[in-house]
């Protein structure tokens, strides 16, 4: 068992599908990466704000700022959250997590806490 599937579960909570995944799309409708680079982004297009051929790409990621790991309280936590486009999420933000920098995008300002910085 991989430590994704260890902690996969937590997005099957009601609390994550019915009220805080919707709510924080309804506050936040556009990828927060694309708008930092003048990008409007709803979910349509690429990161680099082509519009997005593939059409099962063409969605928002609600994502978690500090990787939760499992923890329920941080994965819960609405202030630990961030919306991205799935080529940001999938793409940038994994590489900057694997690497702790991305060439693409700098998340820093993203994903460590101010008091950290």
């Amino acid at each position: 068992m991989t430590a994704r599937n260890d902690y996969h579960h937590l997005y099957n909570l009601s609390a994550w599908r019915r009220e805080l995944r919707p709510q924080h799309l309804a506050r936040e409708p556009l990828c927060r990466a694309c708008l930092r680079r003048g990008i409007v982004n709803d979910g349509s297009l690429t990161s680099a704000g082509e519009r997005q051929a593939n059409a099962r790409r063409r969605f928002l990621v609600v994502d978690h700022l500090v990787p939760h790991r499992g923890d329920r309280a941080l994965f819960l936590d609405p202030g630990n959250l961030q919306t991205l486009c799935p080529d940001d999420h999938d793409q940038n933000k994994q590489r900057f997590e694997a690497r702790g920098y991305s060439e693409a995008v700098s998340y820093t300002h993203l994903t460590l806490p101010t008091i950290l910085l």
